[in-house]
Order: structure tokens, then C-alpha cells, then sequence
């Protein structure tokens, strides 16, 4: 009498896992799906002219990258600015991970606009360009906050 190998048992389970794993890697590799949540601009609370904005990047699609930012007020740049060794630094780039989500805040990760005119104050209304490397350009309409009571310490390069 033979002895059973199993391959009909391992022929079965391969029908099912291995469309399932192409799903799950199409998502990975698959066109991002960008959205973004609780967008804030505050003053700073330190230097006259300048604004940090915070969001959550969330991205349910394929890896992508925000290649760059603007904004629409005349005079003022806008740049990211990304943490590297316990260290703000400007950055050309920041990827966004397929099925994760990019978290832009105070001491971390942000966007940074300089050069405010002093006709910016809180309640001041402007957009921000957000420009992704594949998800295209992302416009957010936000209002200036009024600064943080204590200003935030944190090396510079």
C-alpha cells in the first residue's frame, strides 16, 4: 500500500493562500490612496513670520512620495522638515509607505512656512500644495492658529 504525501490537502490550501497573497501584495505595490486628516497651521510661538503645519498623512494604497510643498502666500516659503538624529532638518522628500500612514506634528516630521507677511495673523486663511510623486498635487484650505503657549525646544541644524 502507498503512503499518502498529502498533495491533494496541499493542492487545495495553495488555490486558496496564493490569490489571497497576490491580493495582499497588489495592495502593497498597487496606486497609493492618499488621504489626509486633522490639517492645522499654528504661529510660532518663537520666531515672528513663521507657521508649522501637522497632519496625518494616511495612505490605504501602494508606497508613494511627497515631493515638495508650496504656498499661496505671497512671500512665504514653505519646506518639510523632518527629524534626523534627534535633529530638524530640511528634507527634499518623505516617503509614504503603502498600507501606513505618515504622522506631521510638533517635534517631529512637519511642514514649516517662512516668511509671513505681517498681515498674517490667527484667523488668516491660505492653501498649502502638498505634491506627490505619483498621487499628484493635494490642496489644503487651512485658517492660522494663534501660537502654543510655551514655545517647543528643539535643536536646529
Amino acid at each position: 500500500m502507498e503512503k499518502s504525501s498529502g498533495g491533494p490537502k496541499k493542492s487545495v490550501i495553495a488555490i486558496f493562500v496564493f490569490p489571497v497573497l497576490a491580493i495582499l501584495s497588489a495592495c502593497q505595490s498597487g496606486p497609493p490612496k492618499i488621504s489626509i486628516q486633522g490639517a492645522r497651521a499654528q504661529l510660532s510661538p518663537a520666531i515672528y513670520g513663521e507657521a508649522m503645519v501637522t497632519m496625518t498623512i494616511n495612505n490605504q494604497g501602494g508606497a508613494d512620495v511627497l515631493n515638495g510643498v508650496s504656498v499661496d502666500i505671497p512671500g512665504a516659503r514653505a519646506m518639510l522638515h523632518v527629524m534626523k538624529d534627534k535633529v530638524m532638518t530640511e528634507a527634499g522628500s518623505v516617503r509614504i509607505p503603502g498600507g501606513k500612514q505618515r504622522v506631521f506634528q510638533m517635534g517631529g516630521s512637519h511642514i514649516m512656512i517662512e516668511g509671513m507677511p505681517r498681515s498674517m495673523a490667527a484667523g488668516s486663511a491660505f492653501t498649502i500644495t502638498l505634491r506627490f510623486e505619483k498621487s499628484g498635487e493635494k490642496k489644503l484650505h487651512l485658517t492660522l492658529e494663534k501660537a502654543p503657549s510655551a514655545p517647543m525646544a528643539m535643536p536646529m541644524s
